[in-house]
């Protein structure tokens, strides 16, 4: 009877801290993402670009970031709401190579276009920060 004790309680703690540590880097990937946008929402594109990794930076050059998100943004408005709808992770995205990734969704609500879904993907860094590897909204 002991025993099983002892082995349901070192279950439940173990459980327990893997959960925690979970928690905890969707809590540092969500902040990294909710800063990055925060960039974005107040207009600062360059600023953006500049942070992010740099397998968002081969993909768009910095113009072509400024230019396509100032006429996305334009469109829409100033950020009403965000809130996040979904989170995954994993080790191999389409179109990146192998490291580890988190994508998170966003609703978004804008004053002219009503609801946006935003998607943020970030990649962990060799000095284990999260930068955004890409960004689209629909």
């Amino acid at each position: 009877m002991t025993k099983r004790l002892i082995v349901l309680l070192l279950l439940l703690f173990c459980t327990s801290v893997v959960y925690a540590e979970e928690s905890n880097i969707l809590e540092k990937v969500e902040s990294s993402a909710r800063s990055w946008l925060g960039l974005i929402d107040s207009g600062k594109y360059k600023e953006s670009w500049e942070i992010s990794s740099a397998l968002f930076k081969l993909k768009t050059s910095e113009s072509e970031w400024i230019e396509s998100i100032t006429a996305i943004r334009a469109s829409r408005g100033t950020m009403s709401a965000r809130y996040i709808a979904t989170a995954a992770s994993g080790k191999s995205l389409s179109g990146f190579p192998d490291g580890e990734y988190v994508v998170l969704q966003f609703y978004t609500t804008f004053p002219e276009k009503g609801l946006a879904f935003e998607t943020v993907t970030l990649a962990k860094t060799q000095n284990e920060t999260w930068q955004v590897a890409e960004y689209s909204i629909k």
